[in-house]
């Protein structure tokens, strides 16, 4: 079953958030922004930079930017603590991940500083010519020089003073509001003949905390799983690429992308069935099985028996507990 999806916007006071992230933004000397974990703000940028608000204004470095950001948010859900990387412009930001009951809700973007030793930080993306190029121009090497030089240390301890306030503050809100219905989260209907299900094809639905950031995916699946739904498109959703999209699946769900999907057609068919009067051709067809063939070798691939044989063991079963119900 997929839990309901907790939201920053509903479990938190925003207006007495934002102001909590002004103070801190002036305290810490970093400027922060708070997004949800689509990477989406819910709150305005406190103490933004000169620097960075004039090289997001050009297409090609705010394209970078935004990657930057997301890039950094995915590692600290990875992670489950503070990340501090080098953005493409060559300054530190820190991403600190809002976690509560075990689901990564969003993070705390925070930074737009300079560094006094940038030998412990990785570039987050292969572009730091760019931060040269910004910096032939006088007036960015203006505000670029204008920006606090922190150490390393100092900065750490900020990430986790951050992690360690949003903690407090989101924990202590889910306590007093409910959690949030999610698109997607309604908890599937479950094979009711389990006997017959192979134990190493039964489907996970609890997503890892490390990586939340397939949730869309796995939301858009779950709610059309009786269409063509290709892998491409999926790690287009999710921002990724192809390939780290496949493998981070597959690591998460112990299925590849197309199994999984074909597992979540075949519960369904178990539902109709059992539920319904509709014949092979009729479910494989609303399934969106290309040929009624192909659905029952998958079927019988992953159950053990045909459908026809599925649905007539269930019939049997059903007319058994009844009378054994009668008789009592």
């Amino acid at each position: 079953m997929i839990r309901a999806h907790l939201s920053l916007v509903e479990i938190l006071e925003m207006n007495q958030f934002q102001t909590l992230q002004d103070n801190l933004s002036v305290s810490t000397d970093l400027a922060i922004l708070t997004v949800d974990y689509k990477g989406i703000p819910v709150t305005t940028h406190s103490s933004c930079r000169a620097f960075c608000e004039k090289v997001r204004k050009a297409p090609y470095y705010k394209d970078l930017c935004q990657k930057c950001d997301s890039r950094g948010g995915l590692e600290a859900a990875r992670l489950q603590k503070p990340y501090i990387y080098m953005c493409h412009m060559g300054i530190v930001d820190l991403a600190v991940p809002i976690i509560a009951e075990d689901q990564y809700l969003g993070a705390m973007m925070a930074g737009q500083v300079r560094i006094s030793d940038s030998s412990k930080l990785e570039w987050i993306l292969n572009a730091n010519h760019d931060a040269e190029n910004c910096k032939a121009n006088a007036e960015l090497m203006a505000d670029y020089q204008a920006m606090p030089v922190l150490s390393f240390e100092k900065i750490e301890a900020i990430g986790n003073l951050l992690f360690g306030i949003s903690k407090v503050i989101v924990d202590r809100a889910t306590l007093l509001k409910k959690p949030v219905d999610h698109p997607g989260s309604e908890p599937l209907e479950s094979p009711v003949y389990q006997p017959m299900v192979n134990p190493k094809m039964v489907i996970r639905t609890e997503i890892p905390t490390q990586y939340i950031f397939l949730k869309p995916a796995i939301e858009y699946l779950h709610q059309n799983c009786h269409q063509k739904i290709y892998l491409k498109d999926m790690a287009t959703l999710c921002n990724i690429s192809e390939s780290y999209f496949s493998k981070s699946f597959h690591k998460a769900f112990g299925l590849s992308f197309t199994m999984y999907q074909n597992k979540l057609r075949i519960d369904k068919s178990e539902i109709m069935l059992k539920n319904t009067s509709k014949n092979i051709n009729q479910i494989s067809d609303e399934l969106g099985f290309d040929h009624a063939s192909y659905f029952i070798r998958l079927f019988k691939k992953m159950l053990g028996i045909t459908p026809a044989m599925y649905k007539r063991l269930y019939i049997e079963k059903t007319q058994l507990e009844q009378k054994s119900s009668n008789r009592s």
